[in-house]
């Protein structure tokens, strides 16, 4: 990553360090530096920076020269420092909320797809009620029921399973069995806020590769894959 003093300078570095580093610039006749080379250069004048700041900016914001340090090791973690030249790298290289890396946005949103796909698959499992119609002699006919489109007085008893206790829960209640699918609808609705809070993220790198972040991708999802 490269260095001047003029990026410093639209990047935000404090007044001091403007004065002081913009010398140093001046005094060795540069426009542009390597990072670590202006790093290092600043690290070896620790003890005269301090010296210089105590004569010229003593208890201001400015004041301590370790914090010039501290800006200075940031910035390669600063998307608009990498960006700052238009030399940076846009890498074929994604990651997802859940930590996986894929070599390509469209992988990367398909895995996002797949991913809630399988939770809403997992959900709709648990949110199945069966609704229990007990005949003459005492034995039961269970189908699974639609409870917003089929007649519920028609059925003796409701049972589901309960994931919390592992065990099936039965109920003669109507009325409690709409409210688990009630409840059940609000797992539905986190999936669906999470998916959208999912993002996926691209490295960008420095021209020379060594420093990235990693930024928002694109939002556009591709059609389906065909599974």
């Amino acid at each position: 990553m490269k260095v001047s003093m003029q990026m410093l300078r639209d990047l935000g570095v404090c007044d001091g360090a403007d004065q002081y580093i913009g010398n140093w610039f001046a005094a060795h006749n540069f426009d542009v530096i390597d990072y670590e080379e202006a790093l290092n250069t600043l690290l070896q004048y620790q003890d005269a920076g301090q010296d210089w700041i105590d004569q010229n900016y003593p208890d201001t914001d400015h004041s301590d020269f370790a914090g010039w340090v501290k800006w200075m090791r940031d910035l390669p973690s600063r998307y608009d420092a990498i960006t700052y030249f238009g030399d940076h790298i846009a890498e074929n290289l994604f990651r997802t909320a859940d930590g996986h890396l894929h070599e390509s946005l469209a992988a990367a949103q398909d895995h996002r797809r797949r991913m809630f796909a399988e939770l809403r698959q997992g959900h709709a499992a648990a949110r199945v009620i069966n609704g229990v119609k007990v005949g003459a002699a005492g034995t039961e006919t269970w189908e699974v029921v639609d409870l917003a489109s089929v007649d519920l007085a028609a059925y003796d008893a409701f049972v589901w399973h309960d994931s919390t206790t592992g065990l099936n829960h039965r109920t003669q209640s109507a009325a409690e069995a709409i409210a688990f699918d009630a409840e059940q609808a609000k797992v539905l609705d986190a999936i669906d806020a999470a998916e959208t809070a999912a993002q996926i993220e691209q490295r960008i790198t420095d021209e020379s590769g060594v420093f990235a972040v990693w930024i928002p991708a694109p939002r556009a999802d591709p059609a389906p894959s065909e599974d």
